[in-house]
């Protein structure tokens, strides 16, 4: 990514964690409210490739892990894997079709790494996480998810426009 993507990804995690805060955290319906930032690496994995997916999920993950209560780097880990894996399944052909697919894939996304944060959080001894509040948050961030994903891809699409995009993924191994 080059400078000019790294500042308009700081930006948009800003705006995006005020917003969290301000606005979605006090819209709580059956004990839970929708996550924009989940989205922002289900996002950029889908717009930049699995490479990026995982820089903006370790970034955006880092900023709201200022705001939450659980373990610091709980938040970073769950985006860095959520990114990395929806840029995975961005590389599939159908993918890239429709945005109503992309609009699609966020939510699961959005689902996926709400699940994933509250298994994640059981791992770390949080006691209390996992049961009908988290089912309920993973409904809850779904459906968010499907009004807030087409602005997210907006954005995220604009933070890594002119940034390289990851079209490949490294067939491991030594660097021989």
């Amino acid at each position: 990514m080059n400078a000019r993507s790294w500042l308009r990804l700081f930006a948009v995690v800003l705006a995006a964690v005020v917003f969290q805060v301000a606005v979605l955290d006090q819209i709580v319906v059956l004990g839970a409210h929708a996550d924009v930032m989940v989205l922002i690496p289900a996002a950029a994995g889908l717009v930049g490739g699995p490479e990026r997916g995982a820089v903006v999920g370790f970034v955006t993950g880092l900023v709201a892990d200022l705001v939450v209560s659980l373990p610091f780097g709980l938040s970073a880990l769950t985006f860095t894997v959520l990114g990395f894996g929806v840029g995975l399944l961005g590389l599939l052909p159908a993918s890239r079709d429709a945005m109503s697919v992309r609009v699609g894939a966020c939510a699961a996304a959005g689902a996926s790494g709400t699940a994933f944060y509250a298994l994640a959080a059981v791992f770390l001894h949080q006691h209390g996480v996992l049961g009908a509040s988290a089912a309920s948050a993973v409904v809850i961030v779904a459906l968010g998810a499907l009004v807030l994903a087409y602005p997210t891809l907006v954005l995220v699409r604009w933070v890594l426009a002119g940034s390289a995009s990851s079209s490949f993924i490294p067939s491991g191994g030594s660097a021989a």
